[in-house]
C-alpha cells in the first residue's frame, strides 16, 4: 500500500460515477470513429498485408508515443491555475487513488483525452487491431497508475524498465502532490521537461521498505 490510509466511501463513489461518464463520452466517440470509417474519412485498414508487418509494429508503437506526448501536454496544460479548478480539480479529488479513479474525469477532461484519435486516424495509416491494442494499454496502465499499491519489484526503478515506464508511486505521488510526474506511460517525459518530483526514486524505495521488500 502506498499510502497507507484508504479512502473514503463517498470518493470512491464520486470516482465511480465519474468513470462512468467517461465511459459513456469514450463510446460515443468510438461510434464517432466507426462512422468516420464506414463514409471514407479515416486511413484505418484491416488487412495487415497492407502495408506489411514491420508498418504495424512500427504504427502500433507510434500510436503510444504520440497518446502519450499528447497526455503528457494536455495533462501539464489542465493543470493550469486557470484551467485546474474547472476541468482537472474532479479528478484530483482522489488525493488517495483507487483504481476507481483511472476514468474518473470531468466531461470536458474525459472529452480531451480521447479527442486525439480521430485526428490522428485520419493522417496516419492505422490497423483496427493497432487500436485495439493501444487500448487494453491504455487502459492496464491507468489502472496501475491508480491502484493505491505498488506491485513493482523492489529494483523495478533502477532497471532499464523501470527508467523509461512508470510506476503506481509514480502516478501516486501526482496525486498527492499535485506539481509534478505528468506522464502516463513513461517517465521520460517529465525527465526531458524537469516535472519528476525529486523524492520520486526515494519514495519508491520506502514504499518497498515498508513492505518488508
Amino acid at each position: 500500500k502506498i499510502q497507507k490510509a484508504f479512502p473514503s466511501s463517498s470518493i470512491i463513489r464520486t470516482e465511480i460515477f465519474y468513470s462512468s461518464v467517461t465511459m459513456l463520452i469514450f463510446s460515443i466517440v468510438a461510434l464517432l470513429i466507426f462512422n468516420m470509417y464506414w463514409s471514407g474519412y479515416t486511413l484505418l485498414y484491416l488487412e495487415i498485408d497492407k502495408y506489411g508487418a514491420p508498418y504495424f509494429i512500427f504504427s502500433t508503437f507510434l500510436v503510444m508515443m504520440i497518446h502519450d506526448l499528447y497526455f503528457y501536454l494536455t495533462h501539464k496544460m489542465m493543470h493550469h491555475k486557470k484551467i485546474y479548478p474547472i476541468v482537472h480539480q474532479v479528478h484530483h479529488i482522489s488525493l488517495n487513488p483507487t483504481p476507481w479513479a483511472a476514468f474518473s474525469f470531468h466531461p470536458i477532461e474525459a472529452f480531451i483525452q480521447i479527442a486525439w484519435i480521430p485526428i490522428v486516424i485520419m493522417i496516419i495509416p492505422i490497423h483496427f487491431l493497432s487500436i485495439a491494442i493501444w487500448v487494453m494499454y491504455m487502459m492496464l496502465f491507468n489502472v496501475i497508475g491508480h491502484l493505491g499499491y505498488e506491485f513493482f519489484p523492489k529494483n523495478f526503478i533502477n532497471s532499464a524498465f523501470g527508467k523509461i515506464f512508470f510506476s503506481s508511486t509514480f502516478h501516486n505521488m501526482h496525486h498527492k502532490r499535485n506539481n509534478c510526474n505528468y506522464g502516463l506511460y513513461f517517465i521520460f517525459w517529465d525527465k526531458i521537461f524537469g516535472t519528476i518530483h525529486d523524492e520520486y526514486e526515494t519514495t519508491y524505495e520506502q514504499v518497498k521498505l515498508n513492505a518488508g521488500e
